[in-house]
This record gives structure tokens, sequence and C-alpha cells, in this order.
């Protein structure tokens, strides 16, 4: 029953706000006493509901506050989306996930995770699937990983790469929208890179 109303809150909300994007974004601006609370709320949802976009949240939050407190709210939101997301594929397995995420994705990274349960090794993964995070997530929920593991390898991953990307996005709003811009296209284009390359090497 719990399990039910969960699935449905999380599998309804986007549909109640079509321009998901828009709305959340929108909410962040105009309450900026509610940014915090927000940001941590909509990081959160964009992981455990995937595949909601989240970058837009992190810009966002970097127009508004300083750079350290973007990156804080952001990240709790991330970590706490990231165990929920654990949580549900090793309790509810595939029939809940499934209503999350797309399922194939999640057995396909599960196919990768399971043959890295080391924890160097995983982290390697984590940081290779940065752009999979919600998807690893649930996969790696569903094989036998200790949380200890998951969890650790992403926060090693996690704390040098928000502190890169939310320090240099902070330099960007300060010295302008256009250099914020630039940085925004740099970081994706970066991320696309990595994770062709790690596909290249997997062929």
């Amino acid at each position: 029953m719990g399990a039910g109303v969960i699935v449905t809150i999380f599998f309804l909300l986007p549909i109640f706000f079509g321009d998901y994007q828009e709305f959340a974004v929108g909410l962040i601006q105009s309450h900026p006493y509610l940014a915090p609370s927000l940001i941590i709320f909509f990081r959160f949802l964009a992981v455990v509901a995937a595949p909601l976009p989240s970058a837009p949240i992190a810009f966002a939050s970097m127009a508004l506050l300083p750079w350290y407190e973007a990156w804080g709210y952001n990240s709790l939101g991330n970590w706490l989306g990231v165990i929920v997301a654990f949580f549900i594929a090793r309790r509810f397995r595939e029939p809940v996930v499934s209503h999350f995420a797309p399922l194939e994705r999640v057995h396909r990274w599960q196919e990768r995770v399971s043959q890295r349960r080391q924890f160097w090794a995983f982290t390697a993964l984590r940081a290779a699937s940065v752009l999979a995070l919600d998807f690893v997530s649930y996969a790696a929920g569903l094989t036998k990983m200790s949380f200890k593991t998951f969890f650790f390898a992403t926060l090693l991953v996690d704390i040098p790469i928000g502190f890169l990307f939310f320090y240099l996005g902070g330099v960007a709003v300060k010295y302008g929208v256009f250099l914020l811009g630039i940085f925004a296209i740099l970081f994706i284009i970066t991320a696309i890179f990595l994770n062709l390359t790690r596909w290249d090497k997997k062929v």
C-alpha cells in the first residue's frame, strides 16, 4: 500500500506539471526564501523519478545562491535521491523500479555493476557513468552490493565533481551570464566525451 502511494506521487507529479523544467526553475527563482528546500526536493526527485532533468536546477541555484550553498543543497538532494533509489530497488525489485526508471536501461547498468562489486572498481564505474547516476543507483540496488560500498563510492565521486562544477559555475555567474553559458556548454561536451570514451572502450 505504502509503496503504491509513493509510486503514484512521483509518477504523476511531472504529469500535473507538463513543463517540469520550467515549473521547477520558475518556482525556485520566484521563492528565494524557499530555494534551499526546493533545490533539495527537485534534485531528489530528479534521481528517484528518472530521467527528470537535474542540470536546470543546478544552474538556477548557482544564479541565486553562493556557489558553496548551491553545492551543498544540490548534493544533499542528490544523495537523498540515490539512497532512496538504492533501497527502492533492494526492497521492491523490478515491479516497482519500472515505475521510476526505464527497466531496460537499469538492467544494462545492473550487468556492469554486478561485475564491479569491489569498492575501487565500482567507484570507477560510478565516475564513468556520471550522466546515468539515477540508473546506476537502481541497478546497484538490484545487485548484492552492500549499501556501504555503494554510498561511499558515490560520495568519493560526487564530492570532487560537485566541488569543481559549482565552484567554476559560481565564478562564471560572478563574471556574467555569457560566461555561465560557456561553462554549461563545456561541461556538457566534456561529460558526453567521457561517456563516449567509456562506450568505445566497452565495445
